[in-house]
């Protein structure tokens, strides 16, 4: 089996009104996640609010996610920062608390060309205990991992697959193309919305923030897609992509990130609350969310 494959929900970071790791909160919404067939649990990714997180909060959130999780799921954990040995500090210390999986997009504050790029992610390779997850996230990193780059990455024992969250056009069939075939490294899709033509086209998962809200119907997605029914995958595409436009629409990624968590408190999930430099959604906002939620059929439980 692969290492990296199924439905790996990007979570969510419950905070408290006092800005911190809700632990609480972490165990109600993992398992909510598992209950709704979730294959592994990322935590401190994009939608995680990763770069807000002082380092000991993000050590409770591990603690926290490992203890919930049980060995019921695959926990993935994000090292990704701009210091090299920062990345390595954590990676020991998430690896020591029991997680499976780390994963790491490129350092973000200088410009890399792709020698410095592979040097960087060998480094961080060599001097890690477990497996490594490439993310590749140009929206955020302002730099796009090359399929070339990418593949000679993979080259190295511990770098054990691809979470791709860029769309740009024959980015995904490239991706597949040289990927999807390795029986040593996963190719994983970030975009929700190509998730039933990743799928289809023999990618090993998905990674969709809307499952943080609709974990089952991502589940039947991903099984009807790679049983071979297309027009089944394709149908529970449009109803994710109807969940993913309940928070997304015309709002930045900060400010979708917040609409997702205020969907997520009014299923009784946790708090709303966002850390800085986001803002968390006002409640006359969530009136909104609650209406469309009510249409899709997402039964809140806080008024």
């Amino acid at each position: 089996m692969k290492k990296c494959q199924g439905v790996i929900v990007p979570m969510a970071t419950p905070f408290t009104c006092e800005g911190q790791i809700d632990s609480n909160s972490v165990h109600r919404i993992i398992d909510h996640l598992i209950a709704g067939g979730s294959d592994g649990i990322f935590v401190l990714g994009t939608t995680g609010e990763s770069a807000s997180i002082s380092a000991g909060e993000k050590q409770k959130l591990v603690e926290a996610a490992v203890q919930s999780t049980s060995k019921r799921a695959v926990v993935y954990a994000g090292i990704s920062g701009n210091c090299l040995a920062e990345s390595i500090a954590a990676a020991q210390r998430y690896m020591d608390i029991g997680a499976d999986v780390l994963v790491a997009h490129v350092p973000y504050y200088f410009s890399l060309n792709e020698d410095e790029i592979v040097s960087y992610f060998m480094t961080l390779a060599d001097h890690i205990a477990g497996p490594l997850m490439l993310y590749n996230m140009p929206i955020t990193t302002h730099i796009s991992l090359s399929t070339d780059c990418i593949d000679k990455l993979s080259r190295h024992e511990r770098i054990v697959g691809l979470k791709d969250s860029e769309n740009t056009p024959g980015r995904l069939e490239a991706s597949i193309e040289r990927f999807a075939g390795r029986d040593d490294f996963s190719f994983v899709v970030g975009c929700a919305a190509l998730s039933a033509k990743a799928l289809g086209m023999g990618a090993a998962g998905i990674v969709p923030s809307a499952a943080n809200l609709e974990p089952r119907l991502y589940k039947t997605l991903f099984e009807k897609a790679v049983q071979g029914n297309a027009l089944a995958a394709q149908e529970l595409q449009q109803q994710t992509n109807r969940v993913s436009a309940l928070y997304q629409g015309t709002r930045s990624l900060g400010q979708s990130l917040a609409a997702l968590k205020a969907a997520m408190h009014l299923l009784g999930l946790c708090e709303s609350m966002m850390l800085p430099p986001l803002v968390t959604l006002e409640k006359k906002d969530m009136v909104e969310i609650k209406n469309q939620m009510a249409g899709l059929g997402l039964k809140t439980v806080v008024q």
